[in-house]
């Protein structure tokens, strides 16, 4: 981590944590595209429910980055007890988190789904696929978040393996449980699938292949070392939290338009998910280097990740989003041949491939900060994508243009978040100059 060429480095970790996060995509796709198959309402039940995996995604990123902020800083401190702390503090409470909404999820499901958008057609679809899906929280909570913690050790490639296993045999699952279940086997194979994913992250631990041990018996963790974790992981608790609620204020707009432009928009988001996993892999390989070397004191070697992460999600996103925005028409009929989503779609995938590019520099800021252990400057960025732009263009674009105001409100307000992010990465890569033998740590403070 001090010592390694950065490039080669930064590919070593990067890939496998695209991979990770590719697959992760592929296997939402995969829901779309089986799950269509039943119709049009019941592909729009699954992007209903997208705003659900959102938040337990948030629950599995607020944790798992924050505990791995710390624990890639205390390592390379060589603090290895204070990571075992933060660690298996992480790593418990998304188990707890994942049974709290689980448990509220089964109990009150049918005045959430109707919150979030389903209507009367929509309802007995999402009704049948949200079962599994909540009995599935505590898993996937804890798989999100021991990947994290596997990353931030430098494990990418475990963690690429325990999500890999778990994605693919979801995939291969989605056909057969359908088949005998309906859209339930959409949800019922991701239950599966994520407990299987957690036990392969956890075998990492059990059979020493991690330095952490998250099952040592020691003193209890004290109450600051969990508020460090959250304080830390704010600007995923922000990021995420602010996607379930740009989500669930899309599908209602959507919802109001018809059932088909809640399957384009629903669509075009897991199509987006997959292009950014490639951007998000290569900043999730960025920050256990920045974590390692900022704790060491090697800040020009935090630069240098940097800025040589930025160039490669930037080349990457490029590269992806003429390919969204030159050929949208084919993607969208992929998953649901419906001229009427076509449509709509196509529209939305081609505009927001337009703007793709510049989620490198967004996201490499936002995990650059998140990695220095500065929350406030990543929770603003992470916050204005789905906040500070997306819900005001939400009420307005759709008043000044009608319904294809609607499809250009992400794109735009990824627009606005990158001209907001220029000052930021300038005020950062300025703190970071001058190496120094022991760097500030930035924490809380000790009571």
């Amino acid at each position: 981590m001090t010592e390694e060429p950065i490039e080669k480095l930064i590919f070593r970790l990067a890939l496998p944590s695209t991979v990770g996060m590719a697959v992760i995509a592929l296997y939402s796709l995969a829901d779309a595209f089986y799950v269509a198959k039943l119709g049009t309402e019941a592909s729009a039940a699954v992007g209903v429910c997208f705003a659900i995996q959102a938040l337990l995604q948030a629950v599995g990123y607020t944790l798992g980055m924050g505990a791995g902020s710390l624990l890639s800083r205390a390592l390379g401190r060589r603090e290895t007890a204070r990571a075992d702390t933060y660690s298996r503090i992480a790593f418990f409470l998304s188990l707890i988190l994942g049974v709290l909404i689980g448990g509220i999820g089964l109990l009150f499901g049918n005045l959430l789904l109707r919150f979030l958008g389903a209507d009367a057609t929509v309802l007995p679809y999402a009704i049948s696929y949200v079962r599994y899906l909540f009995l599935s929280a505590p898993f996937m909570c804890g798989v999100f978040v021991l990947s994290q913690l596997l990353r931030a050790e430098g494990c990418a490639v475990y963690s690429m393996i325990g999500l890999t296993v778990g994605s693919l045999l979801n995939i291969v699952l989605d056909p057969l449980l359908i088949a005998r279940l309906g859209i339930s086997g959409a949800s019922a194979a991701t239950l599966i699938s994520q407990a299987v994913s957690l036990a392969v992250l956890l075998s990492a631990y059990l059979l020493h292949h991690s330095r952490i041990s998250l099952f040592k018996k020691e003193k209890t963790a004290s109450f600051r070392d969990m508020v460090q974790i959250f304080y830390i992981g704010m600007p995923s608790a922000l990021r995420q939290g602010l996607i379930v609620l740009a989500t669930v204020l899309l599908n209602r707009k959507a919802g109001e338009w018809s059932a088909a432009a809640l399957t384009a928009i629903s669509v075009v988001s897991r199509l987006f998910l997959l292009a950014f996993s490639f951007c998000l892999g290569v900043g999730q390989g960025m920050m256990p280097i920045v974590g390692y070397n900022f704790g060491n004191g090697t800040l020009s070697r935090v630069r240098k990740a940097y800025g040589f992460s930025i160039q490669v999600s930037t080349i990457g996103m490029l590269v992806l989003g003429l390919i969204m925005f030159f050929i949208p028409a084919p993607l969208i009929a992929f998953f649901r041949n419906d001229p009427a989503v076509i449509e709509i779609g196509a529209v939305a995938l081609r505009a927001q491939g337009a703007v793709l590019i510049f989620h490198g520099l967004i996201t490499c800021t936002i995990l650059l900060a998140q990695a220095l252990g500065r929350p406030i400057s990543a929770s603003v960025l992470a916050a204005a994508r789905q906040g500070f732009f997306f819900v005001p263009l939400l009420f307005l674009l759709p008043r000044i243009l009608g319904p294809i105001g609607l499809l250009l409100v992400q794109p735009v307000a990824d627009l606005l978040t990158f001209l907001m992010t220029i000052p930021f990465s300038i005020h950062l890569k300025k703190a970071l100059q001058k190496d120094s033998a022991a760097p500030p740590v930035v924490e809380l403070p000790r009571t």
